[in-house]
């Protein structure tokens, strides 16, 4: 299965999605979004990141 669920959060036009690397990095395109394997997994990533960015787990289709 592949990977489904990435990590996003909302600004004015649109949304931005945690891009993979050590660092809180955000990129607008979702083909360069880290990609985890569960909604789990990306919730838990969300969760871990500081609440200033009010990011959470997103489905997508790919």
């Amino acid at each position: 299965m592949a990977s489904s669920v990435v990590v996003a959060r909302s600004k004015l036009d649109g949304l931005e999605y945690l891009a993979p690397g050590a660092r809180v990095d955000w990129t607008d395109l979702s083909d360069r979004a880290q990609r985890f394997d569960t909604v789990r997994d990306a919730t838990r990533a969300a969760l871990r990141l500081p609440s200033r960015f009010r990011a959470f787990a997103l489905p997508v289709n790919a």
